[in-house]
């Protein structure tokens, strides 16, 4: 009896139809996989494509900046062509050259040491105008300082109708100490004294310019430094012009 139950067919079937659905699972599974593989590349291809075309804007707006920048660079460059030509138009026209160059290089050195303006002008205009000029004449006096009012303190010109003084700032020792003689690196005072008590002076570093009118002639002084404790002052003097 217990033989009569076997049925082979049946048990054939089974296998058939488990087979069935282990293959129909492992398609599935392989379909499943196949489909979440193909959305991430998908979502990867769309991310790098997002990505190149970010990238792809912005080289563009980099080139067009680059593109902006060049034009800016070439516009200026242009510019100060032009300005370049101009100033050196203006340099070639306005810059003095030669004689004229070497005279405007004296007169700057003159206004630099202190020579007064209008005196550089008196002689400019009465360059053309021959005048009874003396010789020059040298003479040393010691510089008075707050300390030292001794004797030989002032020098006099045209036969003693000019007297030249000053007053120059102590020079100080190592300690600080005021010395006997004045300081030649600091500013001095001229004083230039005609006969009847009229006065002029200059100041400043030496070296020092001044003229004095006397009469019809005109004292021009240059007053330098001389050895310790003295000055020298250089006196010329020439008619006034129309006087000589």
């Amino acid at each position: 009896m217990t033989l009569g139950l076997y049925d082979p067919d049946r048990r054939y079937r089974r296998r058939v139809w488990g087979a069935i659905i282990r293959i129909g699972f492992y398609v599935v599974t392989i379909g499943v996989a196949s489909v979440f593989a193909y959305q991430i590349g998908v979502e990867q291809s769309k991310n790098r494509e997002e990505q190149l075309a970010a990238r792809v804007s912005a080289l563009e707006s980099a080139r067009q900046t680059l593109e902006q920048n060049a034009i800016r660079l070439e516009a200026a460059a242009q510019t100060a062509q032009i300005q370049y030509r101009d100033l050196l138009t203006r340099f070639e026209q306005e810059v003095p050259r030669g004689d004229l160059r070497v005279l405007s290089q004296l007169v700057a050195t003159r206004l630099q040491e202190g020579v007064a303006p209008e005196r550089l002008a008196f002689f400019i205009n009465a360059a053309d105008q021959v005048r009874d000029c003396a010789p020059a004449d040298t003479k040393r006096f010691i510089l008075p300082t707050p300390i030292y009012q001794g004797p030989n303190t002032a020098v006099g010109f045209a036969d003693g109708r000019i007297t030249v003084s000053g007053m120059g700032a102590n020079a100080t020792g190592e300690d600080g100490a005021p010395l006997g003689w004045f300081d030649p690196t600091q500013d001095v005072k001229i004083t230039f004294t005609l006969v009847g008590g009229e006065q002029s002076e200059v100041s400043g570093a030496m070296p020092l310019y001044h003229s004095v009118v006397l009469g019809d002639r005109e004292f021009r002084f240059t007053i330098t430094q001389g050895e310790r404790s003295f000055v020298e002052v250089t006196a010329d003097n020439c008619a006034l012009p129309g006087q000589g």
